[in-house]
């Protein structure tokens, strides 16, 4: 009996071998400089779309520590309450979680910190004080995991904001 490939197995074979020279592009860091100006955005939009161009960073040691942002604030009579931003809405947890990536860029930190704490205040009316609390999940190597060493959690950032009480308003009339 004898085998013959036919067009179309040779245009699925041609297509898989493209994906995994992508592939191997994307976990190799090879830019795609030496393509064609026609041809690039459409590879890197297939690559992408594809998660070729990922560069598998999700093995250690390139993967990103886990973050999480949690809120304690204390109320207009002294109570404490601690809020971790989730919402009802899958969209607002992902936003939020998309923010807290951010996190990670130094220069945006207080700005973050203090949007948040705004936004803690529009959710908790009476509090007094929001203090943002960000930490990231330290994970030991293989060999500390091995002697025992489990994951914590670590605190990367705190911040305290205190409501700002609103200035009084003259009720004059106004001269033009």
């Amino acid at each position: 009996m004898r085998h013959t490939l036919t067009s179309w197995h040779g245009l699925l074979t041609g297509l898989a071998a493209a994906h995994l020279l992508l592939a191997a592009c994307g976990a190799l860091h090879v830019p795609f400089t030496r393509v064609s100006a026609t041809l690039r955005p459409w590879m890197l939009a297939y690559a992408h779309w594809t998660g070729a161009s990922s560069g598998f960073s999700f093995f250690a040691p390139g993967v990103s520590p886990a973050t999480r942002v949690s809120f304690d604030l204390e109320g207009a009579s002294g109570e404490w309450l601690h809020d971790d931003f989730q919402s009802d809405n899958s969209s607002v947890n992902v936003r939020m979680h998309s923010m807290t990536l951010r996190f990670g860029i130094p220069e945006s930190r207080d700005s973050l910190a203090r949007a948040w704490a705004a936004a803690m205040f529009g959710r908790h009316p009476d509090a007094r004080s929001v203090t943002v609390r960000v930490e990231s999940l330290q994970l030991p190597s293989m060999e500390a995991h091995l002697r025992g060493s489990r994951p914590l959690w670590a605190e990367d950032y705190r911040a305290v904001f205190e409501r700002r009480v609103p200035t009084s308003v003259s009720t004059g009339e106004v001269t033009r």
